[in-house]
This record gives C-alpha cells, structure tokens and sequence, in this order.
C-alpha cells in the first residue's frame, strides 16, 4: 500500500514537471528542472483552476441597476498589488515567434507573482483574451470601445504566432510601441530606389514583375525574398511595402492605472446591493493626435523616467504634456478564468496568497468613480474639476449607499 501511494505521488509530481515545460499558460510552477523545488514544499496544486461562476441572477430579480466606471490608481498603496512587481524586456527581446518561446528570458518576470499587466500580456500573446479596442479606428474621437463594439477579431488562439496582420495589430499601441515606419526601398531597374506597391496579382507574379525586363533576373543583387514576403503579407493591395518595424513591448511600470466598467445593482432574490466588473482597461500616458483625437505614441517609463521612442528605434527621455488613455478593453469574466491562477503577495503572510481573482471578488482595491450612467452620458470631469470632482465621486457613493439604507425599515 505504501508502494502504491508513493508511486502516486512520485507521478503527480512528474505530471506537474511535465505540464511546466510542456503547457506555459496555465501560471507559475515551484518545480524546477531536475527535481529543484523552490520552497519547503512542492504546491499542492496544478494550477489549472477555472474561476468560480457568480451567483445567477435573474433579470426580473435585478429590480435597481447603476452602471459605474471607476479608476485603480497606480499610485494609491492599496492597489500596490495589482502593479507589482515589474517586469523588463531587453533591448533584444522580439515578439515570441511560438508558444515555446512565450518565456523567453529576455523578458525578465519574477519567478512566483507577476503584476496583472504581465499576466494580461501573456495570455493576450496565447490567445486566451479577447482585445477590444478603444475607439473606432475611422473616428477615434468617440472613446465607446467599453461597449465591446471594436473587437481585434481572431480565428483561433493561435493567431499571434502565425497571422503576422493581427499580431501587428495588437502590437500597434495595444501592448507594444514601434517606431514611425518607413517604405521599403527596391533598385528596381533603375538607379533610384523606388517603393513596392502591393497589387492584385499572387505573390509570385508579382515578384516577377520587378525582374529586369533584358536579364530576366532581379536587379537587386540584395532582394531577400523572405523578407519581401514577410513584408507582402502585411500590406493590402494598393499600399506601399514597409520595412518592419522597430517594436518595444511596454513593461508594468508604464502602465499608471487600471479602469474598469461596472455594474451596482440591488439583486431582490438575495435581498442585497451586489457589484459585478463587467470590463477592464489598462490605462497609459500618451500624446494624442490634435486632429482627430487619437492616440499619436505611447510613453514607456523606465526606472521611473518618461521616455518616447524616436524613429530608430531609441528610448529616449520626454518632458511635453501626456494625457491617460486607455489602451484597451478586456471583457472581465474572460480574464477571471486567467488571472484564478496568479497570486498577488500577502505582506503578512508568504503561505496565504490570494488569487488576483480572490482579489477583485472580495474587492481588496481602492477605485474612484469618474463616470456612472446618466441622461447626458458625461463624466464627472465633463462638469467638475479638480477636487470638486472628487467631492462629487463621494457623493455619489453615499448617494448609492443611502438608497441601500433606505430599502430597508428597523
């Protein structure tokens, strides 16, 4: 009998060390290599939880409903645990190419808890998240992308790694930051550079188009076919092709706030005031483009300095005016099922961490309102400013919190 168990757990514990090498996307493990454990004891458990469903309500018992948008400030100590610890991307790090180079080294993260930013990132590159965007594309004025209206629309989880389009696309001022592109420069027949301008017609004729009409053989003794190719793809028909650009992954400590969208509704059948997060969007400071609201560049801060990145590709530091804005919407009971298997640190006790999913749940963060739903769908700032505009975020919390009172008779 003795035999049997050990057996067993000789095998739990080979499973855990299989599924660390093998599964990167379930959350941190203490098995090492080679039987290493970084502890006293190996965890208990494989984390491969799933977070656990909210109480069912039914719409005729939600009898009072306030839709809340609210502010996690980066700055404010009891939010600490959200932010931290910082993570770091080498100058060399590049985008992970597949699922097995998702860690690679040169993205420095501690080794058992990583910030909410960190674990957002990594599961956006595994395919596990849905990103929504801010605004319109076409009409970035209108900042409605908490509505869930401007999905990055993917075909399979598997999407960054291998359609070189969407992975772009969530790179360009989502979770990343390149520098200005520019055009791609072909001898051609003549001596000039000229641009490559996608057509119509399949990649290889259209690669033999720019053969030398006498020679029959490209004119530019450096054409490198892949990266044409790799260039090709990224463009549509009737664009000039862009040299790939210089991409920077922005790091936890560039990220200064957290917002999210809410509902506070009094549920009938509980007898109780309840609040659910429906969404949540990391927040950054960028500079915006003056003509149409949208955003121009995102900043990075590095050891706690502003920096831009300039054209080729270099932080360097940036002294002007930043406005926040919100780099993206994530439905949140997507990234409940993610974020039930990281921890956030107990600074009273190291054996008693709480998933950041225990977290939100019993709302151990401090948030301001700066948004609740009313007839001219304003935020607070539209009308208060400075500290009236805190003022007025109390009031409408004891605001809600008199209603609940008064639901009730002693």
């Amino acid at each position: 009998m003795r035999t049997y168990i050990l057996s067993i757990s000789i095998g739990l514990v080979s499973f855990g060390q299989v599924e660390a090498q093998g599964d990167p996307s379930r959350g941190p493990y203490n098995i090492l290599p080679n039987g290493v454990v970084d502890g006293v004891s190996i965890k208990d458990e494989v984390p491969v939880r799933s977070a656990v469903e909210y109480e069912f309500v039914r719409s005729a018992d939600q009898v009072w409903t306030k839709r809340v948008f609210s502010r996690i400030d980066k700055r404010e100590k009891l939010n600490h645990e959200i932010f931290f610890p910082n993570d770091k991307f080498e100058d060399e790090y590049e985008a992970p190419k597949n699922i097995g180079d998702i860690d690679n080294p040169k993205w420095n993260k501690h080794a058992e808890r990583w910030s909410l930013w960190t674990i957002i990132v990594r599961h956006i590159m595994l395919g596990d998240l849905t990103v929504y965007s801010p605004y319109d594309e076409s009409f970035p004025l209108v900042a409605d992308g908490y509505k869930f209206k401007y999905p990055i629309v993917k075909n399979s989880k598997s999407d960054y790694f291998t359609v070189p389009s969407y992975r772009n696309t969530i790179h360009d001022k989502k979770i990343a930051a390149s520098a200005p592109p520019s055009f791609y420069e072909y001898a051609g027949q003549f001596t000039n550079p000229l641009f490559l301008t996608k057509t119509n017609l399949p990649y290889q004729k259209w690669l033999d188009s720019l053969k030398n009409e006498q020679s029959g053989e490209y004119a530019d003794i450096d054409l490198d076919k892949e990266k044409i190719k790799e260039l090709w793809d990224l463009v549509k028909p009737g664009e000039k092709l862009l040299n790939k650009r210089i991409v920077k992954f922005l790091s936890s400590e560039s990220i200064v706030a957290f917002n999210i969208k809410e509902d506070w509704f009094f549920d009938k059948e509980r007898s109780m005031l309840d609040r659910r997060i429906i969404a949540i969007a990391p927040v950054v400071h960028a500079e915006t483009d003056s003509s149409d609201g949208s955003i121009k560049q995102v900043f990075f801060y590095v050891n706690g300095e502003r920096s831009a990145i300039d054209a080729t590709g270099i932080l360097s530091s940036y002294n002007g005016n930043v406005v926040e804005r919100e780099l993206f919407w994530l439905y949140f009971p997507e990234l409940r099922n993610v974020m039930v298997n990281y921890y956030i640190y107990n600074d009273q006790n190291d054996s008693q961490w709480m998933s950041f999913d225990d977290m939100f749940w019993k709302r151990r963060f401090n948030a301001q309102i700066y948004r609740v739903s009313d007839k001219f769908d304003r935020e607070i700032e539209d009308y208060k400013f400075g500290v009236d505009a805190l003022y007025e975020a109390e009031r409408i919390k004891e605001q809600i919190r008199e209603w609940e009172i008064n639901v009730w008779n002693y």
